[in-house]
């Protein structure tokens, strides 16, 4: 099974991609996908119904800005959740996950060109043991070492490593998948937690970039 494990929708302020668009072209390539909101999750009913009429496999998740204390961290993906997590404390995020059974993974912990800027998820070294996954590539991370950074944290922790495209446009879908022996999402689920994936990474142009600006600025519909 190939998954896209951080995926943004039209439901993310910063994309525009329509929901039927991703699942239609996941269908097309044979691949499902993880649905990774900024911070909400209210792509889930469009999802779990796209997903049932077109048979791909969707992942419910979310990506949210985490905090401990007033000190901004950084960003997790909570991913095979059943319930909203709505919260941005982290400690509160990674116990609201783990209690439904979802894996906490640390996305573009490494990428100093994104908030924090120049700082990163410092405290990942400190806290990895709240965090079930890393992820080790991300299309949308523009400098190669940060990734390699997020690869070798992984490795030197024996953590489950996954990537992602974190597409905001339809062309960046499948950019990156994670691969696993699986055949329904509760052993895909496994296999990752397990640390047995198989990553096919490929980095979208930074180009991309551009567009989530306009969206967010409400210059491109």
């Amino acid at each position: 099974m190939l998954l896209d494990l951080h995926v943004h929708s039209q439901y993310s302020e910063d994309s525009i991609t329509k929901s039927i668009d991703l699942v239609k072209k996941a269908a097309a390539k044979g691949f499902g996908f993880a649905t990774t909101e900024h911070n909400n999750c209210d792509s889930w009913s469009d999802f779990k119904k796209l997903g049932k009429e077109f048979k791909v496999p969707i992942i419910l998740g979310t990506e949210i800005k985490v905090f401990k204390g007033k000190k901004f961290l950084g960003e997790i993906l909570g991913l095979f959740l059943k319930k909203p997590v709505e919260t941005h404390d982290f400690f509160e995020a990674v116990t609201l996950i783990h209690e439904q059974g979802g894996i906490v993974a640390a996305a573009h912990p490494f990428d100093l060109m994104r908030k924090p800027f120049m700082r990163g998820f410092d405290e990942l070294p400190r806290l990895r043991k709240h965090f079930d996954a890393i992820e080790v590539f991300n299309s949308r991370t523009i400098v190669k070492k940060f990734d390699a950074r997020a690869k070798r944290f992984a490795k030197e922790n024996k953590m489950p490593m996954i990537c992602g495209s974190d597409a905001h446009t339809l062309k960046e879908l499948g950019a990156s998948l994670t691969e696993v022996k699986a055949k329904n999402l509760d052993e895909a689920k496994a296999e990752i937690l397990a640390g047995r994936t198989r990553l096919h990474c490929h980095k979208s142009s930074f180009i991309v970039h551009s567009y989530s600006t306009m969206a967010k600025l409400g210059l491109k519909k």
